[in-house]
């Protein structure tokens, strides 16, 4: 798995990735008004709100991956539902309708709740445990063979990979 973002092996490499990450992601829409994080919306119709509420998601995803669960648990949806989806952009299309009347505050909460749970679960992990393979059932080992993998992905690169998005949104 090639990338352009950092892919550290080592725990604490791991963790100060994600940190700095999510520091990235934090800066990019602090001292933003209430009206530009939950007012413009891109393309396809996302305010900055709903980019905060959608990377919290996935990281609940991973989060039930890491634990061994089937990724649907992660997204709060039974199996049947998430089976249904034709491709992720189906799934993110049903997050996003489940998640865009929320409050602001309700999703700036969660956004930052589930990212301390994903810090307190890695730093609990070992190089070791990062190295593991993942043994949730579904589709997600074949993209993410070990731990240390869906953590630099799905946490660390899918922090930053929204950041161009938010600054759009936010007019820098």
């Amino acid at each position: 798995m090639t990338d352009s973002f950092p892919q550290p092996e080592r725990q604490e490499d791991v963790l100060a990735n994600i940190r700095d990450a999510r520091a990235e992601l934090e800066a990019s829409f602090a001292g933003l008004p209430e009206a530009v994080l939950d007012g413009p919306t891109t393309e396809g119709g996302w305010t900055i709100k709903d980019h905060l509420s959608h990377i919290a998601e996935w990281q609940r995803r991973a989060l039930a991956v890491l634990d061994g669960k089937h990724m649907c648990e992660g997204f709060r949806i039974d199996q049947e539902t998430f089976e249904s989806f034709e491709d992720v952009h189906a799934l993110n299309a049903y997050l996003y309708q489940r998640n865009r009347d929320r409050s602001l505050a309700d999703v700036i909460e969660d956004f930052r709740a589930t990212h301390e749970i994903v810090e307190s679960r890695v730093t609990a992990m070992s190089d070791e445990d990062l190295q593991s393979e993942l043994t949730a059932p579904g589709p997600v080992a074949a993209r993410f063979p070990r731990a240390v993998d869906l953590v630099n992905f799905n946490i660390a690169r899918h922090d930053r990979s929204h950041i161009g998005d938010i600054q759009q949104l936010a007019g820098l």
